[in-house]
């Protein structure tokens, strides 16, 4: 079997992750700005509720069809080019941000955000697959997967002091301006006629990615409806720390924006953890000689038995003890993304991951998209307390979503044995 690239230049693999670390931060960070922002930009231009939760919907409604749109120019244009055009096109969108004048602007903007994010999420795992070798790709994606959420633990403080010195509208032009940074130094630095990283013969399934999409042999497998089965119970669970319990906090538990930005950082730090984290476990299963597939779902069911303690939020504690629910929710969470992402390429050939990571999205989105709007009817009329209640059922009935994906032989071991 040839070498893969990442083999043969090894100190250069461990820089795509960092690189793909760096875009991750960015791409949490330019999603936060709006929900950190959203008492200031919802009283300047007259947003309700309803409103916000339409500005949220407009973004995971890009972010849902953007898996399907970024795995047609993954497939096309590689995971290399691709990741260029995701982030450019994602820190325009959020610099456009700074400029509008109406709800519905914003809602144009924070949709073209949304179709180019989703995309860093199709060709990151992509180059892992490229660059790694099995025992370590989980670890590369907690990696990367961590560093987005240490981006969203970051943006409490630093979109806070924005606002506060420079105002919404530049706030949005200064983190657009560092994604632009980011795509310079990916396109000096990551250049095959330099250092050579993608090579034909060295990655066949990259060679066989340009041939016809192959789209129905994927969606008959099993595997990937019920992988999508299993993010559609548990992504609305992060969205709804991600975009509301800022809110939350500072509406419902009576928190300054300073006092928000100061505390809240702790939830999306805890995430970073739970990336690394569960990486290093199933990682650790691996190498005692668990299949991989296996050692996924196995890190999945401890997130299981785990998250269900995070309902308590329901009960309206004091905000130390919301913020450690909140920071241990968002822990085992990233921990249960992690291997779920790993399961995509333990059981799908390279060519196809970006198809997969499409239909995931999709289903994962309609979900989000509808529980996104029922929050903000629940948060104008009731309170936030019924989403808690989510979590405790959430996780469990994922966990046998994944178990069932893994039962029976996947593509990749028919292709390998073929």
């Amino acid at each position: 079997m040839a070498a893969t690239p990442g083999q043969r230049w090894p100190r250069f693999r461990w820089f795509v992750v960092a690189m793909l670390a760096a875009a991750a931060v960015l791409n949490y960070l330019d999603r936060q700005t709006l929900a950190l922002m959203a008492g200031t930009i919802q009283g300047q231009l007259r947003i309700s509720d309803v409103g916000y939760a339409t500005l949220v919907n407009a973004f995971l409604a890009a972010y849902t069809i953007g898996g399907l749109i970024s795995a047609l120019i993954v497939d096309r244009l590689g995971a290399r080019r691709s990741m260029a055009l995701f982030v450019g096109w994602w820190s325009l969108a959020s610099a456009l941000s700074g400029m509008a004048g109406s709800m519905w602007q914003l809602a144009a903007t924070r949709f073209a955000l949304g179709i180019a994010e989703a995309g860093g999420w199709i060709a990151s795992p992509k180059l892992v697959q490229e660059w790694f070798p099995n025992r370590e790709r989980a670890l590369a994606i907690g990696i990367y997967s961590s560093a987005a959420h240490f981006g969203a633990a970051l943006a409490p403080i630093l979109i806070t002091t924005l606002l506060i010195t420079v105002g919404w509208r530049a706030t949005f032009v200064v983190t657009g301006a560092i994604g632009l940074t980011w795509l310079a130094v990916w396109q000096l630095t990551y250049r095959p006629n330099r250092i050579g990283p993608v090579d034909k013969e060295a990655v066949p399934e990259q060679r066989a990615g340009r041939a016809p999409a192959e789209w129905g042999a994927v969606l008959r497998t099993r595997g990937v409806w019920l992988i999508a089965i299993g993010n559609a119970l548990t992504n609305p669970v992060w969205f709804f720390y991600l975009f509301w319990f800022p809110k939350y906090l500072t509406e419902e538990r009576g928190l300054t924006v300073a006092e928000m930005g100061r505390l809240s950082w702790v939830v999306y730090a805890s995430a970073g953890v739970g990336s690394v984290l569960g990486g290093i476990i199933s990682g650790a299963l691996v190498r005692r000689g668990m299949r991989p597939a296996r050692a996924r779902v196995a890190t999945m069911a401890l997130v299981a038995v785990i998250a269900p303690i995070g309902a308590f939020n329901a009960l309206a504690p004091a905000v130390s003890i919301s913020l450690a629910l909140g920071a241990l929710v968002a822990l085992v969470h990233t921990a249960w993304v992690t291997n779920q992402t790993a399961l995509c390429v333990d059981l799908y050939p390279g060519r196809h991951i970006g198809k997969v990571m499409a239909v995931n999205g999709i289903i994962g989105g309609l979900a989000t998209i509808v529980t996104t709007h029922l929050v903000g009817e629940l948060v104008a009329t009731i309170t936030y307390r019924p989403m808690f209640l989510m979590i405790a059922i959430a996780y469990p009935l994922g966990l046998l979503a994944a178990f069932l994906a893994t039962t029976g032989r996947s593509m990749l071991d028919r292709e390998i044995a073929a």
